[in-house]
């Protein structure tokens, strides 16, 4: 498969670039999004790739394909490439043009092209650094670039230690409430949570309104309820209006100190933007009802994302 132009009207960190621009070049695209952890998993090899190869005939760009509506705010994708500290070109789909001419269904996903602009390499999720790494180097050396011989080892943040709870989204269009009747569409309503919640499920207690890609709390003290199992627990959320701030417990009581997300100040985790919040980061496997609550303002949840490694 040969390699399809790379389009888009908003480019950061670069003029746009392009076929021209990508040939003779060995060329990584690496699809992503911004509040998608397993895409900032990778953030770490992409760096190292590019701080080592930038300057020997590699190119290596960044599609930022938006999960959420939020993350086609072009402020918002220039905020998180700075903060990430992604200095490689990013071009915004908005419209999944280049998604579609790729044919890609993942984030992350990584197509790795030869000089020629054939594909020759892809990768889906995580992972597979040193091999992919391999492949960079065979391909730059087939074009009579001199490298740093040696390949770092994987890293073992990615590594499965357990099966956590998979990724759980929040809005009806891919999610599932356990609660009785389901989701209330596009009205507010007055959820009680079920009697007993089922593992790897979400539930919603009090007033709430839904959404294709959220569910919004609607009162204080509305409540959403997620019953896991994990080491790391991260959730994609945002204010309903300017600001808000959510309470955190695990299993009724407030969350202990020593298992507090980098997010988490007082029990609470102030939200201010809509972005990926770590709640819950332990070392050891964690499960129980975690409950996020609505304490000032209120807020939209997204989906939930986890770990199960030993950190």
């Amino acid at each position: 498969m040969k390699l399809p132009s790379i389009s888009g009207d908003i480019w950061i960190n670069s003029k746009p670039l392009s076929s021209d621009d990508l040939k003779g070049k060995v060329v990584l695209i690496d699809f992503w999004t911004y509040s998608c952890i397993n895409c900032r998993r990778t953030l770490p090899y992409l760096k190292k790739w590019w701080q080592k190869y930038k300057d020997k005939n590699f190119l290596l760009i960044g599609i930022h394909s938006p999960e959420f509506d939020f993350e086609k705010d072009s402020y918002n994708v220039g905020k998180a490439v700075e903060e990430l500290g992604v200095n490689w070109p990013v071009v915004l789909d908005n419209d999944y043009k280049n998604w579609t001419n790729f044919s890609n269904h993942y984030w992350p996903a990584k197509y790795l092209a030869d000089q020629n602009g054939n594909i020759v390499y892809e990768h889906f999720g995580e992972g597979a650094y040193e091999h992919t790494e391999e492949v960079i180097q065979d391909l730059l050396k087939n074009q009579g670039e001199i490298l740093m011989p040696e390949i770092e080892s994987e890293h073992q943040h990615g590594k499965v230690c357990f099966r956590p709870t998979p990724e759980t989204y929040c809005g009806f269009q891919r999610g599932h409430l356990d609660n009785p009747g389901g989701y209330h569409y596009f009205e507010e309503y007055n959820y009680k949570a079920p009697e007993k919640l089922s593992v790897d499920s979400i539930a919603l207690s009090g007033k709430f309104s839904v959404r294709e890609q959220y569910v919004e709390s609607a009162e204080k003290g509305a409540r959403l309820l997620l019953n896991f199992r994990a080491t790391e627990v991260n959730l994609v959320m945002g204010p309903a209006e300017k600001e808000a701030a959510v309470g955190i417990f695990l299993n009724g009581a407030p969350l202990r100190r020593e298992i507090y997300g980098k997010d988490v100040k007082n029990n609470e985790v102030l939200v201010g933007e809509s972005a990926m919040y770590n709640l819950v980061k332990s070392r050891d496997p964690l499960g129980g009802i975690l409950s996020i609550s609505a304490k000032r303002g209120n807020f939209r949840a997204y989906a939930f994302t986890f770990s199960g490694c030993n950190i």
